[in-house]
């Protein structure tokens, strides 16, 4: 699906562009995620200089509107652990494009698969992405794709 919008695909290089893309997913995901020891604002500043390639965002009319964060779980392994999207952009493939460009990145950065964690309501997006159900647990399913 194209999007009828002009967005552009961009990456968190420096704290300036981390803190309004933090905000969108705090915001949508809720205020909590600021407190788990992986999701935390240093948790991701810290991931800058090495992970930039898996810390996408959507920016529309200089507003960030989506965004795809991800951390590596250990050599072979990606967490998706951010992706939000805001609710007037949704449905327009723009985050479907930043899961796209994530796995294409994690795959030249040597990652054989991805995992995450999703809401209910989130889970037919991922598994149109190709994602598979592999666990349940604190009530989200599990999927993962091999890359």
């Amino acid at each position: 699906m194209e999007p009828n919008i002009d967005y552009k695909i961009k990456y968190i290089d420096n704290e300036e562009k981390l803190k309004p893309v933090l905000e969108l997913c705090y915001n949508l995901l809720g205020q909590q995620s600021r407190e788990i020891e992986n999701y935390t604002y240093d948790a991701w500043k810290n991931r800058i200089s090495k992970w930039s390639n898996v810390l996408i965002y959507a920016e529309f009319d200089g507003k960030v509107i989506s965004a795809v964060l991800g951390r590596p779980e250990n050599n072979d392994s990606l967490v998706m652990g951010f992706v939000a999207c805001d609710e007037k952009f949704r449905n327009q493939g723009i985050t479907r494009s930043l899961v796209n460009d994530f796995e294409n990145n994690a795959k030249m950065l040597g990652f054989k698969y991805i995992t995450l964690g999703a809401r209910p309501n989130a889970n037919n997006f991922y598994e149109k992405c190709g994602y598979i159900e592999i666990d349940e647990m604190y009530g989200q399913k599990i999927y993962k794709k091999i890359l």
